[in-house]
């Protein structure tokens, strides 16, 4: 059985539309189409994507044998409860075509980029010469961080991330004064956390002492 004799076996199989199987995978209908009416094989730069929309391995699409199989390799097994975000997520995320599926995919490891560069914000000192900072997160809210200077050096200050636009920031603890390029969105955010903590971390500033800020909202 060739590659594209497979692909309709599978279709039939599985009881899957060309039509269902061209929005799952990406590939064209007309594409398809011809793979039957030619008699030929998808090129190999189409495989991942028709593995995905079929829920089969490159292993089984190309030669056939399955997982159990003696050639076949071990594979990994995750059980995740129904009912749960995970589950849920997951179901949506099958249901999706395959350039949906790339958009996603790319998009959660944006924020995994994003959360591992805040995390050494948090616990690195930055690459400025010489200022000594070592920074310490003390809140989060609405997608916003706050780091303080566990040495305390210079001025009363806090330094902000905004995780969603990966827009960094200062807050001069004494004057108020917000830098950073923010949107008028984030900003009054911003503020009305500044206006109900300044007292909290300016006393932190003053007895060089870090503590978590409450959850705020």
């Amino acid at each position: 059985m060739t590659i594209g004799q497979r692909i309709f076996f599978l279709l039939e199989e599985k009881k899957m539309t060309q039509v269902e199987f061209s929005r799952k995978s990406g590939i064209a209908t007309t594409t398809i189409s011809d793979w039957r009416k030619k008699n030929t094989n998808p090129g190999s730069e189409k495989i991942m994507q028709i593995c995905a929309a079929l829920n089969v391995t490159p292993e089984y699409l190309l030669s056939g044998v399955c997982e159990d199989s003696e050639r076949g390799k071990n594979v990994d097994y995750l059980v995740i409860p129904k009912g749960t975000d995970e589950r849920t997520l997951l179901e949506l995320f099958n249901e999706m075509p395959w350039l949906e599926r790339n958009h996603l995919l790319e998009y959660a490891r944006k924020l995994s980029c994003k959360k591992h560069d805040s995390e050494l914000l948090c616990r690195k000192k930055t690459n400025e010469p010489d200022n000594g900072k070592y920074m310490k997160k003390i809140a989060e809210f609405c997608d916003i961080e706050v780091f303080m200077d566990e040495h305390f050096s210079g001025d009363p200050c806090v330094e902000i991330n905004y995780l969603d636009d990966d827009v960094r920031g200062h807050i001069d603890l004494q004057s108020g004064q917000i830098t950073g390029a923010f949107s008028k969105y984030v900003m009054p955010v911003i503020e009305a956390w500044l206006q109900e903590h300044k007292e909290l971390l300016l006393s932190m500033w003053k007895n060089n002492r870090i503590s978590p800020v409450p959850a705020w909202e």
